[in-house]
């Protein structure tokens, strides 16, 4: 056997993330699905037959299978006009699932990974959900998929089949449809909208972070014949996510605090009562078993995934970054900055007292890796595109030529120290950058400063009004996409930055990278 994973609706919303995440870590893909054009490159392609009808031989989509990832079927519909909405279900969800996993066990496929669904629950809850509340499915939609679960389950025990169910409550991501791309598209166009005085908290899942999860589940000594709910970890409530969804399209959320009561009730006499509860009332779960048992950390914050969210609305509106209108800082953004100035060179001279062992050791550690001053020394734009000289730990070979990183991935230099490229992964090549904080040049988030070379981006940031700000150690472009985006981008994150700024922005800033040194993903 080759080792294949077979991923069964993989053109949808889900199954295209999953087919990159798993060629991403090596795996051969073979992708179930009913049209060659919606696979990902890289997978190879069977067709996916109709699931709706008893499908007789597996054969042709099993052939080398050792895996199988179950992500079709037939989603919830609101005011479902089918004749028999049960039956309907059944057939995608249960049935067709079921038949495939019957074959597969036949074959010897070691991992069947079944995506099922918070509403096998309900529709609502007063506290986090574990795996051992009791389903409580409300509708045609979530009986089908507890069915589901119950009958893959017994098969596994019956015939050692590893069957992993993963239960996600609301998928969101670029791409994603339906109601969620309806508040999405809302908030970024600044509409006002009546939901400030809801209080409710739900949780969601970042679809890269759900396929993460389904690439641990396929390989988990742990995982068969366990059942697993996927979240990011941190719950929302439906004003806060609209927030962010606005900020990260680069608008400011307008939500009158209307009375939850009153929105139920024009939700019932509109006929968008099913709507209004979702929006109002609180659906919970707790990732935590998976964490435990799987040793799984959803690789994406919330804030960087509900960015990458956002960013994807945003393109789809490109009138919008054509014409950058300059921002002015508000009289207590201004207060606030002083009060931070202060605050950042008292937090930066602790800082480097309490440092000074490990500042000397990794000076040291330079200078035997390879020769030359472990500082490295450069003009960039601050404040105002007055230039400065800003301090870093020398991760590259002496000599090399003052380019940006993006211009040296570009023109193949890769002049890194061995060192150097730990220091870079690990963030710690910024720490000498406290003494420009320390000096009043930089603050520990803002927009990254730039080369004095670096024209187009110097450029956009006056036009924004970015360039009042002091550059910073960290910011929102470098925690959200490092040199993975564009200067027109880069730029525009810097904006929507400076628009929100404030001790809450930053600190979830700070958190996010923190978060990224810890995890080793800082620049290459």
């Amino acid at each position: 056997m080759s080792g294949r994973v077979l991923v069964v609706g993989a053109s949808g919303f889900v199954g295209q993330v999953v087919v990159l995440e798993l060629l991403s870590r090596g795996k051969l893909v073979l992708a179930a699905a009913r049209q060659r054009s919606a696979v990902p490159p890289g997978a190879a392609y069977v067709t996916l037959p109709d699931l709706t009808q008893t499908v007789e031989d597996w054969s042709e989509m099993l052939l080398d299978v050792d895996q199988i990832v179950y992500l079709a079927a037939r989603v919830h519909v609101m005011n479902d006009t089918h004749p028999d909405p049960l039956a309907a279900y059944r057939a995608v969800n249960r049935d067709a699932a079921l038949s495939l996993a019957a074959a597969a066990a036949r074959q010897g496929v070691r991992r069947f990974v079944y995506l099922s669904s918070v509403k096998v629950n309900g529709e609502s809850s007063d506290r986090p959900l574990t795996e051992d509340d009791l389903p409580r499915p409300s509708d045609p939609y979530g009986q089908s998929k507890w069915e589901a679960e119950q009958a893959l389950l017994r098969l596994g025990q019956d015939t050692g089949l590893g069957v992993v169910i993963l239960r996600p409550p609301l998928v969101y991501g670029p791409g994603v449809k339906a109601n969620f791309m309806a508040l999405a598209r809302a908030a970024g166009r600044g509409f006002p909208l009546p939901i400030g005085a809801i209080k409710n908290r739900r949780s969601m899942v970042y679809v890269g972070n759900l396929a993460d999860l389904i690439a641990v589940a396929l390989e988990h000594p742990a995982a068969p014949g366990e059942m697993f709910f996927a979240s990011d970890g941190q719950d929302l409530s439906t004003p806060e996510l609209t927030r962010f969804l606005a900020e990260t399209q680069g608008r400011h959320a307008r939500l009158p605090a209307i009375p939850v009561p009153l929105l139920l009730w024009v939700g019932r006499i509109t006929g968008r009562g099913a709507v209004i509860r979702r929006l109002t009332g609180s659906l919970q779960v707790s990732s935590a078993k998976a964490q435990r048992l799987l040793s799984w950390t959803p690789p994406y914050p919330v804030w960087q995934a509900m960015a990458r969210t956002g960013q994807s609305l945003d393109r789809d509106r490109p009138s919008q970054r054509t014409e950058p209108s300059r921002y002015t800082l508000s009289a207590s953004q201004r207060r606030y900055l002083l009060v931070r100035s202060l605050l950042e060179r008292i937090l930066a001279l602790l800082a480097l007292i309490v440092l000074a062992p490990l500042l000397l050791g990794l000076a040291a550690l330079i200078r035997l890796d390879s020769p030359g001053h472990p500082l490295f020394i450069q003009e960039r734009a601050g404040q105002g595109h007055r230039p400065f000289r800003i301090f870093k730990f020398r991760t590259m070979q002496v000599g090399t030529p003052h380019l940006s990183t993006e211009d040296m991935q570009r023109t193949g230099v890769s002049p890194v120290t061995r060192l150097g490229a730990v220091l870079r992964r690990t963030s710690l090549d910024e720490l000498p950058q406290l003494l420009n904080v320390l000096r009043g040049e930089m603050s520990l988030v803002g927009p990254r400063p730039a080369l004095m070379t670096q024209t187009p981006v110097l450029r956009l940031r006056e036009q924004t009004g970015v360039d009042a700000l002091l550059p910073g150690v960290t910011g929102y472009a470098q925690a959200t996409g490092r040199d993975d985006l564009d200067d027109v981008e880069k730029v525009r994150r810097d904006a929507q930055y400076m628009r929100t700024l404030g001790f809450r922005r930053d600190f979830e800033i700070i958190q996010l990278t923190l978060l990224s040194v810890f995890k080793g993903t800082g620049n290459k």
